[in-house]
């Protein structure tokens, strides 16, 4: 089912432990990122990896006191109609999680 999210209202599908939304062309691959690094820094979350181009970026968290397991995954792709971005708690999936990791990124591009 879609919901808004943040200040724009912007439409996300959480669905088989995926959170999809698409974001207009002003928030490019790597502004999305860095916004995704930003909120993982805020909430203590240490960075696994990270990487980021003009058309594809990616990047994976795990939360404070943490083994490896829960992950959250963001990543961000450049499409025709601007960039799509999926946010994925993994290995359970979390409904919650993903939409308030999405709504802190979203914060941060000013969304």
């Amino acid at each position: 089912m879609a919901l808004p999210q943040g200040r724009s209202m912007v439409m996300a599908t959480y669905s088989a432990g995926e959170l999809e939304t698409t974001l207009p062309e002003a928030a490019r691959v790597q502004a999305v990122i860095a916004a995704a690094d930003q909120t993982f820094a805020a909430r203590a979350y240490s960075i696994r990896s990270r990487e980021a181009t003009d058309e594809f970026g990616k990047i994976v968290a795990l939360p404070p006191r943490s083994s490896g397991y829960p992950r959250v995954t963001v990543t961000a792709q450049r499409v025709a109609s601007g960039t799509r971005v999926v946010v994925e708690h993994t290995p359970w999936g979390d409904e919650a999680s993903c939409r308030s990791t999405l709504d802190g990124i979203l914060e941060r591009l000013g969304m």
